[in-house]
C-alpha cells in the first residue's frame, strides 16, 4: 500500500514546489482541479478529506525556517489564523496584508484532526477577479440577446397549442375576484389556457393524475393573473426548481413546488409550504417583489429579471453583497437554467 502511494505524494510535492507561474499556468492548473470560485478561509477549519481547494484570503504572515515555509492566512469570519505550509513561495506572498487566491492540497482525516495544507500555486486577487467578472458578463450579455431574440419571436406568433410542443399560451387573463379569499377563483378567460399547461405540467411529471396537474395549472394561472407576472416564467422556476412536485424537499430544507426555506414561507404568511395554493401564492408573491426590486433599481426589465432570480435562489442579501449575480455555481446555472427553459416556453 505505501508503495502505490509513492507516486501521487510525489506529484503533489513536486506541484507544491514548482517555481513562479504565470495567470495562464494558475488558470490552467484550477481548471484541472475542477475548480470555477473559491471558497472561504473558514472551509479550511470544517472540511475532512483530501482534496485541492481555491482559497482567498489576507495573508497576514511569513515565516521561514530550516524546516520550511509557512504562510499566516488570516480568517476573515474568526479572525483566528490559519497556517499553510509552502517550498518557494514567490516574493510578492511574502508580504504581510496581500489578498490572495491559493490553490492549496489540504488534507484532514477526521473531523477533530488539524489540517495540513501545502501551497501549490498563487496569484493575486485583482487579476482573477477581474477574469471571472468578465466571464459573468459575457453570459448575462449572452443572455441577454438570448432572452431579446426569443421575446422578438413570441411578439411576431400566433398563441396556439400543438401536440408534442412545448411553447404555452402568455396572455395573463384578467380575474374578476381576489385569489387570496378562498384559493385561486378562475374566471372564463382562464378556460383557453388551463388545458395545455396542465397537458405541460404532466409531461413533466408523469407521477400527477389529470386532476393534481390541472389544479397546478390553475393556482399558476391564477396567481400570475392576480400578481402580474407572465405564468410562463412562473412555469419555468417551478421546473427547475421541483419538476412540479409538490413533495420535493431540498437537502437544504426548501420545501414544495417553488422550494420554499421555511423562513421565508413564514414571512409570505405560508404555514404549509407543501399546500399547492399556499405554496405557489408564496412563490409567486416572492418573485414579484424580487421583480419590483430589480427592475426599478436597474431600470431595466431584463437585468430586473436575471437580478429576481439571483435573488430567488441565493437571497437578496447575497445580491446585495456582491453588487449583482452572486458568483456561486449554483446561483449561475440557476439564472441560465430558468431563463432557457423561459425562452423555450415562449415559443423559442
Amino acid at each position: 500500500m505505501i508503495k502505490k502511494s509513492l507516486p501521487f505524494i510525489a506529484l503533489i510535492t513536486c506541484a507544491a514546489i514548482a517555481p513562479a507561474q504565470t495567470f495562464n499556468e494558475y488558470l490552467a492548473a484550477r481548471k484541472q482541479n475542477g475548480i470555477s470560485q473559491a471558497t472561504s478561509a473558514a472551509a479550511l477549519e470544517t472540511f475532512v478529506g483530501e482534496r485541492v481547494l481555491e482559497v482567498r484570503g489576507v495573508i497576514r504572515g511569513f515565516m521561514e525556517s530550516s524546516r520550511g515555509q509557512l504562510l499566516v492566512l488570516e480568517n476573515p469570519d474568526t479572525r483566528r489564523e490559519l497556517f499553510i505550509n509552502a517550498k518557494d513561495a514567490p516574493s510578492w506572498l511574502k508580504t504581510s496584508n496581500t489578498t490572495a487566491r491559493l490553490l492549496i492540497k489540504a488534507s484532514r482525516l477526521q473531523e477533530n484532526a488539524p489540517v495540513d495544507s501545502m501551497l501549490i500555486m498563487a496569484t493575486a486577487e485583482g487579476p482573477i477577479a477581474a477574469y471571472e467578472n468578465n466571464i459573468i458578463e459575457a453570459a448575462r450579455k449572452k443572455a441577454e440577446e438570448d432572452a431579446k431574440k426569443a421575446a422578438a419571436k413570441a411578439r411576431n406568433s400566433t398563441p396556439t397549442s400543438r401536440g408534442g410542443s412545448t411553447r404555452l399560451p402568455g396572455s395573463i387573463p384578467k380575474i374578476t375576484q381576489s385569489p387570496l379569499k378562498d384559493g385561486p377563483q378562475l374566471s372564463a378567460d382562464f378556460l383557453a389556457l388551463v388545458a395545455p399547461y396542465t397537458e405541460f405540467i404532466q409531461k413533466r411529471n408523469r407521477k400527477l393524475t389529470v386532476a393534481k396537474a390541472q389544479h397546478i395549472a390553475e393556482t399558476i394561472l391564477a396567481y400570475s393573473a392576480h400578481y402580474g407576472v407572465d405564468p410562463r416564467l412562473i412555469m419555468a422556476l417551478v421546473v427547475c426548481e421541483s419538476n412540479f412536485n409538490p413533495n420535493s424537499t431540498s437537502h437544504a430544507g426548501a420545501q414544495g413546488l417553488g422550494q420554499l426555506m421555511p423562513g421565508t414561507a413564514k414571512g409570505l404568511g405560508v404555514s404549509n409550504s407543501y399546500d399547492t395554493e399556499q405554496n405557489l401564492y408564496g412563490t409567486v408573491k416572492l418573485l414579484r417583489g424580487h421583480l419590483d426590486k430589480y427592475t426599478t433599481k436597474t431600470g431595466d426589465s431584463f437585468e430586473g429579471l436575471v437580478l429576481a432570480l439571483a435573488a430567488y435562489n441565493a437571497g437578496g442579501g447575497a445580491v446585495k453583497k456582491y453588487n449583482g449575480v452572486p458568483p456561486y455555481r449554483e446561483t449561475q446555472n440557476y439564472v441560465r437554467k430558468v431563463i432557457a427553459m423561459y425562452k423555450q416556453l415562449c415559443g423559442e
